[in-house]
């Protein structure tokens, strides 16, 4: 009686769990692609058809011969089954899908041929021999029955180790036990004639398999129902730990918020999902996850270079030939960056810190779209770190930021008329280091605003400071970020440093680009209004590389506009962008400052155009304070280079 009430509390657990597990998954998968339910279904046909068996064998149920015959075959089939079920589930997990369907094929046509043979004998009556009330008394039917059951365990179990060490710990560890522990039942089903541990130990694993699953469920992407980025960085603690070689795929969808902007973050999101999918199934040797936003990642085992190619070409195929959402086309272009493991130190900060590095070199080259990480790129690598680390000293002690000026010449007397502020970073061990270097950094790192806040207020108190030597001085100019101008809070964070430094605020202009005014805000308009009301002035920078357009010129009222040097030093169109621009803005009524001089004979055309200003070596680099002063101090006038 203990044994029925324990499968009849079994029954009930197993129920629960199938219920809570589909409600979970409210239908987003299919049953037959469902390993838990599929495993707790057939636990319950195992659990309903022991149960009969038992209540019958015990007097509780009276069952005509023939029924009870086939629901004790039903019974003994039912094992099988169930195992057959359990351990499908594991090697799906473990195994390629092609390679895990064509064992599926051959387990399921064993289990097939089983049932065949089974009831077939019942007019052979040669591996059963029945009761008069139609139990199993005697026969080799059961042994071999078991003997099917422990082949699939053992299947199981060999592929188990094949994939030993790419698999996490803790679940190779619950698919070890759950096998140890269904072959130990089925030893003492049959040696011991005692039932009562396939029961229970199955009812044990089931539910220990479920709460596995659902700590699993924690680590899947709700959008995508891929790993997440958590079970990535789980993942690669294990590749770690285990020194395996392999090759981890960076893809970050670029530009994926212009496919949300376009068709709707609804389409985007659907996108999303079939990307997901569709990398699963075309790059089916390692697992895909989704780290956050456009960004996913795929850890294969080590790849050849061809095979590194071949990867790349399929995952190519698919951002090209993109998806068809709603009539809707959408494709894709993807970046991939590469890194092959273990690195030097072979920890997952290196790898992580690789990738990233690596991605990053990507979105600044433009021109490559894949690269593969390797041991040359470790002192650039280290470079930049090394610029991050003293970013961050920077902002703190300022007296590492100094301030270069580059004078700003008017063509006829070459007077000094304003300058530019450009900043380096000075540091002990790197030495001096350059805007193109520290300025992507500082962006990357969120630190621009606040090397900007630096710059002004050491440029005021300039100002402030040598306010008769600076009085001739139309402007000093500083360059702002993006992030600066779209920024709430820059506005006032400024003005506060006018206010204590009391400088005059009509010395200090900001130079912006076009391509920062492209999407304009209302951060970016309450700033604008701001500066311009306390009296600062706007130039705009680099006008001519393509932005250009007159509406940009019209809507803000910008003091000076500053051709860009590619305007100057391009003498193979013999100047005609250079006249074409300098007759609109000649026509606008707006002051040109032409960057980038270095010739005498660019500074002969800049002059035949009609071009009041410039700036550039042909006059003076970038110098010190020390050097400005004393240029303010003296003749403010600089004769050029010869």
């Amino acid at each position: 009686m203990e044994l029925i009430v324990a499968e009849i509390v079994s029954f009930f657990i197993v129920a629960a769990i199938l219920i809570e597990h589909r409600r979970s998954q409210n239908g987003s998968k299919p049953l037959e692609q469902d390993s838990i339910a599929s495993v707790a279904l057939s636990y319950l046909f195992y659990l309903a058809v022991a149960i009969i068996t038992h209540l019958s064998m015990r007097g509780y149920l009276h069952l005509v011969p023939w029924f009870s015959i086939g629901i004790t075959l039903a019974h003994m089939l039912a094992i099988p089954t169930y195992i057959l079920f359990w351990m499908r589930a594991i090697e799906r997990r473990l195994l390629h899908p092609e390679t895990a369907r064509i064992l599926e094929r051959v387990q399921f046509s064993l289990l097939g041929l089983a049932a065949i043979v089974t009831f077939s004998d019942l007019a052979l009556r040669k591996l059963f021999v029945f009761s008069p009330i139609g139990l199993i008394v005697d026969g080799r039917g059961v042994l071999y029955i078991l003997f099917l059951c422990a082949l699939f365990i053992f299947v199981q179990m060999y592929v188990l180790v094949l994939r030993w060490r790419r698999i996490p710990g803790y679940v190779r560890n619950l698919f070890l036990f759950s096998s140890f522990f269904l072959l130990l039942s089925l030893v003492f089903f049959q040696w011991f004639k005692q039932p009562y541990l396939l029961g229970l130990s199955s009812t044990f694993m089931l539910l220990l398999s479920y709460l596995v699953w659902q700590r699993r469920e924690l680590t899947l992407d709700l959008l995508t129902r891929i790993p997440n980025y958590t079970a990535y960085l789980e993942h690669l603690k294990h590749v770690v730990r285990t020194a395996q070689e392999t090759t981890i795929l960076m893809l970050d969808i670029e530009n994926f918020r212009l496919i949300n902007d376009r068709y709707g973050n609804a389409h985007g999101d659907v996108f999303l999902q079939r990307f997901a999918t569709k990398l699963e199934t075309s790059i089916p040797s390692g697992p895909v996850f989704r780290l956050f936003g456009n960004r996913f990642a795929i850890i294969l085992p080590h790849q050849s270079h061809n095979g590194i190619v071949r990867i790349v070409k399929d995952i190519r195929s698919i951002t090209n030939e993109g998806f068809l959402i709603e009539e809707m086309h959408i494709s894709c272009h993807v970046n991939i960056a590469i890194v092959e493991s273990p690195l030097k130190t072979n920890t997952v900060e290196e790898i992580v810190e690789s990738l990233d590095y690596t991605m990053a070199e990507i979105k600044e080259r433009r021109r490559l779209s894949v690269i593969i990480f390797n041991q040359k790129l470790v002192p650039l690598r280290q470079r930049k770190l090394d610029v991050l680390s003293v970013l961050r000293r920077a902002v703190v002690k300022e007296s590492m930021v100094k301030v270069l000026y580059q004078p700003i010449i008017a063509t006829k007397d070459n007077h000094i008329i304003a300058a530019e502020a450009l900043m380096r970073i000075e540091d002990d061990r790197l030495g001096m280091i350059s805007p193109g270097e520290f300025i992507p950094a500082a962006e990357m790192a969120g630190l621009i605003s606040p090397l900007t806040e630096i710059m002004v207020r050491k440029v005021s108190t300039f100002l402030k400071n040598h306010e008769q030597q600076a009085s001739h001085l139309s402007h000093i100019s500083i360059n702002i970020s993006a992030d600066d101008l779209h920024s709430a809070e820059f506005a006032r964070r400024i003005l506060d440093i006018i206010e204590q430094t009391k400088v005059d605020a009509g010395k200090l202009s900001f130079e912006v680009t076009e391509s920062m005014l492209l999407s304009p805000s209302d951060s970016v308009h309450k700033n604008w209004n701001a500066f311009t009301e306390r009296g600062i002035h706007f130039l705009l920078d680099d006008f001519g590389t393509g932005y250009s357009n007159l509406t940009t010129l019209v809507s803000k009222p910008f003091d000076f506009v500053k051709l860009d040097r590619s305007l100057v030093s391009n003498a193979t169109n013999n100047y005609e962008l250079l006249s074409l621009i300098t007759g609109m803005l000649k026509h606008l009524g707006l002051s040109m400052v032409a960057e980038g001089v270095e010739t005498k004979e660019q500074l002969e055309v800049v002059m035949r155009e009609g071009i009041q200003f410039v700036q550039g070596y042909y006059f003076s680099k970038p110098v010190s304070e020390e050097q400005f002063l004393r240029w303010l101090s003296g003749s403010m006038c600089i004769i050029p280079k010869a």
